[in-house]
């Protein structure tokens, strides 16, 4: 593991982007609740200038190291990227278990949001149902309302949806950047 500062202009070539080598991991830590960059022990840096990220040969090295540094410090994570940086979401996102449900696209949400969405759909129904059979279809007011829980029930589900195709997308370049880490052990 090496520390690799982001700003450092007296470094040739300037940029870190262009020290990590194909095949190897960065990690980079940032408070839970505020989003403010940190290091590894949680404690915020004082200056940009200071901003460094982990530096790692292997993918496993970097999953444990981020792993034991998460439980002597929960409110930190881990965001760990492959030798492209952040140009794409990160391989691996770790998170003390306690903070796991805060994560956006968490397995609780989503059923959280399927469940609305069946929900927003059945009440939907119904209130179509009380407008056009019940009173005659004379009301407006349920109509209206019924077709807006059913976009937001829609919404709820393409958010789902690209919470999926996301977490398919990791999956596979997580499955890449291990292979590649073994073939290089």
């Amino acid at each position: 593991m090496e520390v690799l500062r982001l700003y450092d202009p007296g470094r040739r070539p300037p940029s870190w982007t262009e020290i990590v080598r194909a095949g190897q991991f960065v990690a980079f830590s940032k408070h839970i609740d505020s989003g403010g960059p940190c290091d590894a022990t949680g404690r915020p840096f004082a200056s940009s200038a200071e901003i460094a990220c982990l530096l790692f040969d292997r993918l496993d090295e970097a999953r444990g190291f981020c792993d034991e540094r998460v439980l002597h410090a929960p409110s930190v994570r881990f965001d760990v990227y492959d030798s492209a940086g952040r140009t794409s979401p990160p391989l691996l996102t770790i998170v003390h278990p306690s903070r796991v449900a805060t994560l956006e696209g968490n397995p609780r949400g989503i059923r959280m949001r399927k469940r609305a969405a069946i929900a927003l759909t059945v009440g939907a129904l119904a209130l179509f149902w009380f407008d056009y059979w019940k009173s005659g279809g004379m009301l407006i007011l349920p109509t209206i309302l019924g077709i807006n829980m059913i976009i937001i029930a829609a919404r709820l589900i393409q958010l789902n949806a690209s919470h999926a195709h996301a977490e398919r997308e990791r999956l596979e370049r997580l499955a890449q950047a291990a292979g590649a880490d073994v073939r290089s052990a």
